[in-house]
């Protein structure tokens, strides 16, 4: 099924796609070397179908206690709305211990993006 793998920089273009066609409206103006810096010094993984890369999640750690907060999540237009987001944000809980806490928020003019955040806060 789907796989999650730790983020690599040779996966930075095909990302940066994703991101582009996750949020036609907001991302359009950030370019590759903006996009390398919005996730440096994250946490970063990749989700992965059939060795094709179909999202991600950034985070960013908030202090020394395990608290991270999203700084990047997006799933390609085609798997969206199909639960992947929440997949990946409780994969994470799970799966890395360093996570105690993770803080979501959305400033994007999105409506997807302010629902899918209104769902998660409920949920995780």
């Amino acid at each position: 099924m789907f796989d999650v793998k730790d983020y690599v920089e040779s996966d930075l273009g095909a990302l940066l796609n994703i991101y582009r066609n996750a949020f036609r409206k907001a991302s359009k103006k950030e370019n590759l070397e903006e996009f390398k810096k919005s996730i440096e010094n994250t946490l970063g993984k990749v989700l992965v179908l059939q060795n094709e890369i179909i999202g991600a999640i950034f985070l960013k750690p908030k202090d020394i206690e395990g608290d991270f907060k999203v700084a990047k999540l997006f799933i390609t237009p085609k798997y969206q709305n199909k639960g992947l987001g929440y997949f990946i944000l409780t994969h994470l809980k799970e799966e890395e211990q360093s996570i105690k806490n993770i803080e979501l928020e959305v400033s994007s003019e999105s409506l997807k993006a302010k629902k899918f955040c209104e769902r998660m806060l409920k949920e995780i």
